[in-house]
């Protein structure tokens, strides 16, 4: 259902809530669309006309910043994602629990004023790291940009506004059912994250410690026929239909590979096998390391 009506000062404060990057948009198919942003390009999103994504990186005096991150729990877990907004909530910092559009859910930070990509970055990061979550998806994805860069965007909330038959998209308020788009303006308006506080929880956050793994025969000097022959009946099952509605493609290969294993079959054979399924299912073979990211799932499933 398309709105023509229209809300300005909803509007304009939407605008100021997400603004980004002022010359490109990202498109619901997942393009970059070279145009200029503006107030009305936010108000055809919420009346239903053009849904966007905005790109959270703009430069000030030279440096990358934005005014809001958000994390991505790209799998129907929310429990993860109330981990997330409690972690910040316990630090000072008051976010907004958004449904997705197909599953999963994002967690939404804004800021008082502009702050340092990095800064930002980090300290969802670091509320990640409190929760004892992996931190997949966070935005901003880059601390800096090179010119001709535009980094990622994400998919704003409250596509068509006037829209009551969907949770989709839509701000989840405290008992998890959609609040009303001027109900949360109004409240994230209010509640943004001072700049200070958010510099001082970006500096708690800490890179994760690196270790090298033990080293595996992993030359894939097996074919495909053999190393599938000793798998496991649920191990074919799995590389054969590849990842459930509510698995994402890494839990997926993860569980593939530790099939692979309790089978008996070696590195090398489940590198094969894991390259073949990854090969269709999409997530790392257009990946300048997507080999290096199989040895090291492979390596994490042998030497546990």
């Amino acid at each position: 259902m398309t709105n023509t009506a229209t809300y300005p000062l909803v509007d304009l404060r939407f605008a100021a809530l997400f603004r980004g990057r002022t010359d490109a948009y990202g498109s619901e198919e997942g393009g970059c669309v070279k145009e200029p942003v503006t107030n009305e390009t936010y108000s055809q999103h919420l009346r239903g006309v053009t849904p966007i994504g905005i790109y959270p990186m703009f430069q000030h005096e030279g440096e990358w910043m934005t005014v809001w991150g958000c994390s991505d729990i790209d799998v129907d877990d929310i429990h993860a994602a109330l981990s997330i907004k409690e972690s910040l909530r316990a630090a000072g910092v008051v976010s907004y629990l958004e449904r997705s559009r197909s599953k999963g859910y994002h967690i939404w930070v804004f800021a008082v004023e502009p702050v340092p990509a990095w800064a930002m970055r980090r300290m969802l990061l670091c509320a990640h790291q409190v929760a004892e979550y992996p931190a997949r998806e966070v935005n901003p994805k880059q601390e800096t940009l090179q010119p001709n860069q535009f980094g990622n965007y994400v998919r704003l909330p409250y596509w068509d506004a006037s829209d009551i038959s969907t949770d989709k998209r839509r701000i989840l308020g405290d008992d998890l059912e959609p609040m009303p788009l001027e109900e949360f303006v109004g409240r994230a308006v209010a509640t943004r994250t001072p700049s200070h506080l958010i510099m001082e929880l970006a500096a708690l956050w800490r890179p994760p410690t690196v270790v090298a793994p033990p080293r595996l025969d992993l030359s894939a000097n097996e074919n495909l026929i053999d190393a599938l022959t000793g798998l496991s009946p649920l191990g074919k099952v799995i590389w054969r239909d590849g990842p459930l509605p509510q698995r994402d493609r890494s839990s997926t290969l993860t569980k593939l590979a530790y099939e692979c294993a309790k089978s008996g079959l070696s590195p090398s054979a489940s590198k094969v096998i894991i390259t073949d399924a990854d090969r269709r299912w999409g997530k790392y073979h257009l990946r300048t390391n997507g080999d290096l990211e199989i040895d090291k799932l492979v390596v994490r499933v042998f030497t546990k």
